[in-house]
């Protein structure tokens, strides 16, 4: 509702660069001006240009002087000096599309965050190739509609694991560009599309990349090898519907809770029965999320110890 109603400026600046060698893995034939057969020389480009490879395609592109041609020992290369945000829009024309807008915000920050994680540092900017091996990027200027979708996500990655996304393929630590579109179909909010796609993963800042969440694996691999076995009794309980992915966090206070939103099970630690009481109780409620039992500690608290003392 608020991206109808509230002004997104469409130029967000970071104050951090990034250098990008653009078609990286493509060897350079020669650059011209658009309408002219005559390479230009290297330097500062601004304007309209062709670029033919050496495999004889080519592209146009657009520079307003962030995009400079340099010759490196009888090489030519394409370096593109940019602001993170620009870059980050660049690259979500490139890769994806800026609609629908809650998958394009998810894509902003897996974007945002595989640049944090895998980008390399040259002075004060950022260093990445233009490749499907890392990412692709335009050569030209980025939409109006990517740069205000980058706009509203300015800042946040997704803290944690490693991010990776694809067009199509959906598994667990990869963002589906597919998937993310059709849950943005069913009304899916673009942190609710992150959490499925990251589950053990946190919202937060470029400049305080802190996860939320502290992993108790050994605590996710009991439950994972559990989850079989009480698979025959749980599917003969209405309103059961086992979750695909979720974590379990080290709660840091307070008492054992389910974030239903964020797919997370927050429990003290994970050394006693209590601790395995605790941890199915919340799982519980997870399977159970959007059915009345599911609220229902009595019925959720009943099953936790049929399902352990079997």
């Amino acid at each position: 509702m608020l991206n109808r109603v509230l002004p997104v400026p469409t130029q967000v600046a970071s104050g951090q660069c990034v250098e990008v060698e653009l078609f990286a893995r493509y060897p350079l034939k020669k650059i011209t001006a658009e309408k002219s057969t005559t390479a230009v020389n290297p330097g500062v480009l601004n304007g309209r240009y062709r670029v033919t490879f050496t495999n004889g395609n080519h592209i146009t592109f657009v520079s307003h002087g962030e995009t400079t041609l340099l010759s490196e020992k009888g090489k030519l290369k394409l370096q593109s000096h940019l602001d993170r945000e620009e870059y980050v829009a660049r690259v979500l024309d490139r890769e994806a599309k800026s609609t629908p807008p809650e998958a394009a915000k998810a894509m902003t920050v897996a974007i945002r965050t595989f640049l944090q994680q895998n980008a390399n540092r040259e002075g004060d900017c950022l260093t990445i190739p233009d490749s499907s091996a890392t990412q692709r990027v335009s050569a030209s200027p980025a939409t109006t509609g990517a740069r205000t979708m980058t706009a509203w996500t300015q800042d946040l990655i997704y803290a944690g694991d490693p991010v990776h996304y694809h067009g199509s393929r959906a598994t667990e630590g990869t963002l589906s560009w597919r998937q993310a579109t059709a849950q943005a179909g069913q009304g899916e909010r673009y942190d609710q599309i992150l959490a499925f796609a990251y589950p053990d993963n946190s919202l937060s800042r470029w400049g305080a990349p802190r996860s939320t969440c502290q992993l108790l694996p050994k605590a996710k691999a009991w439950l994972a090898k559990k989850m079989p076995q009480w698979r025959r009794i749980l599917q003969a309980e209405t309103g059961y519907n086992e979750p695909d992915v979720f974590a379990v966090c080290r709660l840091v206070s307070g008492f054992p809770y389910t974030d239903r939103q964020q797919k997370r099970l927050f429990i003290r630690n994970f050394f006693t029965l209590q601790d395995r009481l605790d941890l199915t109780h919340e799982y519980l409620h997870l399977a159970f999320d959007g059915y009345p039992t599911g609220l229902d500690e009595n019925y959720i608290e009943t099953l936790t110890r049929q399902l352990l003392m079997d």
